[in-house]
């Protein structure tokens, strides 16, 4: 064997432990490309195979049904206080948003003239009392005169006829006890006179009186102001608005129902009331009654309810949602609301068991803003698919993330 072979066997040997370390280090240490391949492959098509999907458990619990509605509230009594005389305003006493009793001074009229109108009046009346009573004492010193004459009258008749006293003096004790009665009949005609302008004068005084009431303007019932729409100094009109009144508590809220649904109502219901600016304040309330009408032009009936003592934010005028409780059931299947699945006018769930979806027609009964009752279909400690479902059919494979 020459140095030429012997080169080349050794080139060929080098080359081959070359080769076979290679592969060695790639089994041993590194391991088989072509398996690692495959490995990774298979294990993207099983993911690719699978539906991502979050899942929530059934449960038992209990859940209730409510017949919702808005309105508006409003107070339990809100009038305008107008004005029942013409003046102009001298005093405020009240700003909005005060609390006033029954009777107290809101603001006064300027009644100046009323009070003099008054001393005028009450002077007249002492005057009139005073005649009154010098035509009443006419009127008895009369009396007396007049009897004492009868009786004078009665002793010359009788001398008279003895022929004691000639005719002409029985025919002047006769004249003067005529003359008696009708100064009488005058003085009692003056006191009646005098009588009734007493009574016109009284009454012009409570007149007066009642206007000088009048110029006072006070609260018709205790409440809170919620405006005032008069200032100080101006001229107001007879039935002229200057305050409005209102009662706040208890509030009230009415709601319109459909005559179906009003059907199922009774006063004394239970009932949760909430913002419409945010759901999360909320106070209870209950049915305080029932129109006995439907309302010809909208089908509905009109609802009252009676807000309980409420917090901040709840006044007058402002928008809420009212929800009436009409039943509650304890112990039912509930699901997340998401988790059902509407087709064809008919529900259903997809149920996760062992990676694999599968669906189910359900049954629902009530509802709540999250939660839903399972009539039939599903059972409690089942898995039902929350999020996800767009992409699954019964059978597809499925794999649980976390939400």
């Amino acid at each position: 064997m020459n140095h030429r072979l012997k080169a080349y066997l050794l080139l060929v040997t080098l080359i081959g432990l070359s080769v076979g370390g290679y592969f060695l280090y790639q089994e041993y240490f590194i391991g088989s490309p072509v398996e690692a391949g495959s490995s990774d492959t298979a294990k993207k098509k099983e993911e690719a195979d699978t539906v991502p999907v979050e899942l929530s458990t059934a449960t038992l619990g209990p859940i209730s049904s409510f017949l919702t509605s808005t309105a508006n509230l409003r107070a339990k009594r809100e009038v305008q206080v107008a004005s029942l005389t013409a003046g102009v305003v001298s005093t405020l006493h009240v700003e909005e948003g005060d609390l006033v009793r029954k009777g107290d001074l809101l603001c006064r009229l300027d009644d100046s003239d009323l009070r003099i109108r008054l001393k005028l009046s009450e002077q007249r009346l002492a005057q009139a009392k005073l005649q009154q009573e010098r035509a009443k004492i006419r009127v008895e010193q009369s009396a007396v005169q007049i009897k004492n004459t009868k009786q004078e009258l009665n002793r010359q008749e009788t001398a008279g006829k003895e022929g004691l006293v000639s005719e002409q003096v029985v025919a002047e004790v006769r004249y003067r006890l005529d003359d008696l009665l009708h100064n009488q009949r005058s003085a009692d005609s003056e006191q009646r006179e005098f009588t009734h302008r007493i009574e016109e004068l009284d009454a012009e005084i409570q007149q007066v009186l009642l206007e000088i009431s009048r110029a006072r303007i006070t609260a018709p019932f205790g409440g809170h102001v919620t405006e005032r729409t008069v200032e100080l100094g101006q001229t107001v009109r007879n039935l002229d608005a200057l305050f409005k009144l209102g009662t706040l508590s208890p509030l009230y809220a009415d709601v319109h129902l459909a005559e179906r649904d009003a059907q199922s109502v009774s006063p004394n219901f239970a009932a949760h009331v909430s913002l419409g600016s945010n759901s999360t304040a909320m106070v209870g309330g209950r049915v305080l009654r029932i129109s006995p009408v439907v309302d010809d032009s909208s089908g509905t009936v009109k609802v009252t309810v009676e807000l309980e003592p409420s917090g901040a934010g709840f006044k007058p005028g402002t928008f809420v949602s009212v929800q009436i409780l009409t039943d509650e059931r304890a112990e039912v299947v509930l699901v997340p609301k998401r988790s059902v699945v509407e087709e064809d006018n008919e529900s259903f769930v997809y149920i996760g068991q062992n990676n694999v979806a599968r669906k189910k027609k359900v049954e629902l009964g009530y509802q709540s803003d999250t939660e839903v009752e399972i009539r039939s279909g599903v059972a409690a400690g089942e898995k039902v698919v929350v999020a996800g479902q767009g992409s699954l059919t019964d059978g597809a494979k499925i794999r649980e993330i976390s939400s």
